[in-house]
């Protein structure tokens, strides 16, 4: 199958197999240590970091020293560097294409790091098989080893493990068309490579960023992720990150008209070279298939059928069905492994726990029986007495819950009594404004006009500079009394929403439609005010939330005016910041373990200053320009939240970073 390759490569006119050159000074430097290391646990240690340096460039010489170092680490019973060996000849076969293989030894190494009880190896075998498992396309189980891989990495705090994970988690999110998702954990994995300095995985991150943002539309970052890929790997050989880079600059060109389909053919063939100089048949196979169709649609048949025949040798090298047997064989027998060892696991805690039963009772009796004999005549006399004593302290427990019920219907019965009088006289100062209010902007507006008849284009007597000058400061004037007067308007419209605070019971509502439902009118008005809008929203709705009792009116005005609020800030910081800044603005909800829910809106927009934070939920306070804000909106949230629903609105932010609220409620 190998010489078919090569015999394809040679008919396919691509340039010959060059493998790139390892002679780094990391690599040279171990090959040094090597060459005068005794056979000890160092030498090891040793062969499998050189099976590490060539993972990505030459997985032939990553199987090499991999067996090196099994076969020593056997003969020195050295199980930890077993353990490693193992694993770094699980990623050889797979970069290889040997997927039986991979996985068979991965599951060796996984088994040896488990009966260890090593954090650090066992966070690197569940993520080598979980990689295992998205080169062939099974998501489902490679989310699993990647989840377990994080959180074994969270506990144990190992962030360079950390920073392959997330990258991964992105990876498997884009396989199963979840963009969003995707975009999330590849961009923390990709801040992490970034801080920790790990080229491998920014190399790799960036182009399945690539692949992302060009699935999202947006083409033009995609090929910023897609050239930042391909300039930080050739300099260090990194040939599975040029294949899939490569490969996603060939298909973002497809899709453009004029020179697109020539860039894509250029493209698709580097990402082809760059495969077989890896010997990375995945990448292969993807470039093959992609060259096949291009052409194809070129109505190149033979050119095409040459790579469609490359890719089919290819692809029988990697899924033949004889090597599909090994896998499903191997995969069934893990399962039933893990079965066996839960069953074990759930026979030893029974038999511990009869067996601390036994021991239990055995020490027990003596005391039992001196127990009995001495409560036997006490139970008859105590009986009738804690019976009286039952009841007694019934009726004292049903007075105290009809006493507390009596005070708190009284509390707010007067705090209701309070709120009324305080709307009512509210709504009756606002109603008297509203009329001399309407009078000065109408009249305002009617002398404008009368101004503009005298300055208009009609003959009129001369008049002298001095006229002239005062008519356009009494026009101005008139204007401002009206700008004035519509402000004060819409300070009055939020005084009523004030007095209406409140009005309707609460009733139990689904909380979780209520948040989605604002969150998408509010992004819709903004949009329609601004249509080249746009932001990244995320939505971690808790399943399990259930009904909330509440005033789905008043609470939908706190919701649209909090979510208002989070995209006119990320609106704002996009128009000071450059094109680098990626906007978002997310929302989650969640039941506390307290019995109450609990809301946050979270956007990364321009943030509170320090020095007014605490003042944002007085009335008529506000950081918006005067011709955008009233300063009550803030107010009348804080008020339906605490007072009409008996909740908490907390604020954390951080200037120029980020804003969160957070809405408590009682569940």
């Amino acid at each position: 199958m190998k010489m078919l390759c090569v015999l394809l490569t040679w008919w396919l006119g691509l340039p010959p197999v060059t493998w790139p050159s390892q002679s780094t000074a990391r690599i040279d430097s171990l090959r040094r240590e090597l060459a005068t290391a005794a056979p000890d646990t160092a030498r090891v240690l040793l062969l499998v970091q050189l099976a590490y340096e060539h993972t990505q460039t030459d997985p032939l010489a990553t199987i090499a020293y991999g067996k090196q170092a099994l076969q020593l680490a056997q003969r020195l019973h050295y199980r930890r560097g077993e353990s490693l060996a193992l694993i770094r000849l699980g990623s050889g076969f797979r970069e290889a294409g040997n997927y039986p293989a991979a996985l068979q030894v991965g599951l060796q190494g996984l088994r040896l790091a488990e009966e260890l009880r090593e954090p650090e190896l066992i966070g690197r075998g569940l993520n080598a098989l979980g990689y295992l498992n998205w080169e062939q396309g099974n998501s489902r189980p490679a989310l699993a080893y990647f989840f377990r891989a994080k959180a074994v990495a969270e506990k144990s705090k190992n962030i360079k493990l950390l920073t392959r994970i997330m990258g991964n988690i992105g990876n498997v999110y884009q396989q199963l068309h979840r963009p969003d998702s995707a975009a999330l954990f590849s961009r923390r994995g990709y801040a992490l490579d970034l801080a920790n300095h790990d080229l491998v995985s920014e190399v790799g991150d960036a182009a399945m960023l690539g692949n992302i943002y060009s699935d999202m539309g947006r083409p033009a970052l995609a090929r910023q992720f897609y050239r930042s890929s391909i300039r930080r790997a050739q300099g260090q050989h990194i040939t599975f990150a040029l294949c899939r880079a490569y490969l996603g600059q060939a298909r973002l060109w497809q899709r453009q008209p004029g020179p697109g389909p020539d860039s894509a053919v250029y493209f698709g063939r580097q990402a082809l070279l760059a495969g077989q100089q890896s010997n990375y048949p995945k990448g292969v196979l993807d470039a093959s298939r992609f060259l096949a169709a291009a052409f194809a649609a070129r109505r190149d048949s033979a050119t095409a059928f040459r790579y469609l025949a490359l890719a089919s040798a290819t692809r029988d090298t990697l899924f033949s069905q004889t090597r599909m047997a090994q896998l499903q064989a191997l995969d069934v027998n893990e399962r039933l492994r893990q079965r066996e060892l839960a069953d074990q696991q759930a026979e030893a805690t029974q038999e511990r726990r009869q067996l601390w039963l036994l021991a239990a009772l055995a020490s027990a009796v003596p005391a039992l029986v001196m127990l009995w004999r001495t409560n036997r005549h006490k139970q008859r006399a105590n009986q009738q007495l804690n019976a009286q004593n039952a009841q007694i302290a019934r009726q004292r427990d049903d007075l105290s819950s009809t006493l507390t019920q009596l005070k708190d219907t009284q509390a707010q019965l007067v705090q209701s009594e309070k709120m009324v009088f305080l709307g009512e006289l509210t709504a009756g100062i606002a109603h008297e404004l509203q009329n001399p209010l309407a009078f000065m902007k109408n009249f305002a507006e009617v002398s404008t006009l009368l101004v503009d008849d005298m300055t208009g284009d009609a003959p009129r007597p001369a008049r002298d500079a001095d006229q002239e000058f005062l008519l356009a400061g009494l026009k101005q004037n008139l204007q401002e009394i009206s700008q004035h007067g519509q402000r004060a308007t819409a300070i009055i419209a939020g005084m009523l929403a004030h007095s209406r605070n409140g009005s309707g019971p609460r009733t139990p509502i689904d909380l979780n439609a209520l948040v989605e439902e604002y969150f998408r009118l509010a992004y819709q008005g903004l949009r329609a005010k601004d249509p080249a809008f746009h932001t990244i929203r995320t939505a971690w709705l808790a399943p399990t939330l259930g009904l909330v009792p509440a005033v789905a009116p008043d609470l939908g005005r706190v919701l649209l005016n909090l979510f208002t609020n989070a995209f006119y800030a990320v609106q704002q910081r996009g128009k000071m910041a450059g094109t680098d800044y990626i906007s978002e603005v997310r929302v989650s909800t969640q039941r506390l373990a307290a019995g109450s829910v609990e809301i946050k809106i979270y956007d990364n927009g321009t943030g509170i200053p320090e020095a007014v934070r605490h003042n944002i939920f007085k009335p008529f306070f506000t950081t918006k320009p005067t011709n955008e804000g009233t300063g009550l909106g803030l107010s009348l949230s804080h008020d339906i939240v605490t007072k009409a629903h008996g909740g908490t609105l907390t604020v954390d932010s951080r200037e120029g970073e980020f804003t969160e609220f957070t809405i408590c409620l009682p569940g």
